[in-house]
């Protein structure tokens, strides 16, 4: 029950668009998954890329024509099943939807919650975007930005890090350096960091929670009180055993 009263302060219509590194599909399955459980219209896709297997699932649809996209959508939908659909498929990516199409069916299906992947990051657990970077509908309600825990305490490699170079200059650090709680919210909060092209209310998913340094963590959290964000949301696990354990209303 508390897992279901957590995910209710997220839910609902409007397109949510999800960024950041360490956990994005997991949030956007989830979130949809609880969208067609509590009999809210939902529809998945990405503004970017998703691997193609991540995808199928869903049983998306692929093609550019608004009217048969939205129309095997709204098919999904009164099967009472997540709505997909995705430009084309390109080997093991599909290829998202152009952010003006989004809107566009925002526009004609407001009652829809739309949860898009808006953001790319290679599976590492954090990263600064491109210039370009995320692709953002201009009719997001909320914007929902993800980051792993478990990069505090760890070396700045790539292993741990998507465009490293661009990381270590935002939080003014060097490679091989360790991450600490200071660097990750300069990171969340720089205008070119996490949250760059963001629309609506902003959310942070913070993933790695049972898998982290509870003192690092702690001040981290302290330190993150300076960015103005409507919640902060503490989650275990990954994929099947994603657990939302703390939902933090923000100032």
């Amino acid at each position: 029950m508390k897992e279901e009263l957590f995910w209710e302060c997220l839910a609902g219509p409007g397109i949510i668009s999800v960024v950041g590194a360490g956990g994005k599909t997991t949030v956007v399955s989830q979130l949809a998954n609880y969208g067609v459980c509590h009999h809210i219209s939902t529809m998945v896709s990405t503004t970017t890329k998703m691997g193609s297997l991540q995808v199928k699932p869903w049983e998306p649809y692929y093609g550019d024509d608004f009217l048969l996209g939205s129309a095997y959508v709204q098919k999904q939908i009164e099967e009472k099943r997540i709505g997909a659909w995705f430009r084309s498929l390109a080997g093991h990516k599909v290829v998202g939807l152009e952010p003006r199409t989004v809107d566009e069916l925002h526009r004609a299906h407001p009652d829809w919650m739309i949860v898009l992947e808006a953001d790319g990051a290679k599976k590492k657990w954090i990263k600064a975007p491109k210039s370009h970077e995320p692709v953002i509908p201009e009719l997001t309600r909320m914007t929902i930005g993800v980051v792993n825990l478990r990069a505090l305490g760890a070396p700045i490699t790539e292993d741990v890090v998507h465009r490293i170079e661009e990381v270590c200059r935002i939080i003014d650090g060097t490679p091989g350096e360790t991450i600490r709680p200071g660097h990750l919210v300069t990171l969340i909060e720089h205008e070119q960091g996490l949250f760059q092209y963001s629309r609506g209310y902003k959310v942070i998913v913070c993933t790695g929670y049972d898998q982290s340094d509870a003192v690092l963590v702690e001040q981290f959290l302290r330190i993150l009180k300076r960015v103005p964000l409507q919640y902060v949301l503490l989650v275990d696990g990954y994929r099947e055993t994603f657990r939302i354990q703390q939902v933090l209303p923000w100032s």
